[in-house]
């Protein structure tokens, strides 16, 4: 039961982890991914 319920925190922890770096700083806005001189948006 114990390892049940590490497994379960670990996953947890592990989640909110990979949305915060995610939403933080993988996804860029469309003015932020295409700011270049050749591109108007």
């Amino acid at each position: 039961m114990k390892s049940v319920i590490t497994g379960i925190l670990a996953a947890t922890i592990l989640s909110l982890a990979a949305a915060f770096v995610l939403d933080t700083r993988v996804q860029e806005t469309v003015d932020e991914r295409f700011a270049t001189s050749g591109v108007r948006l």
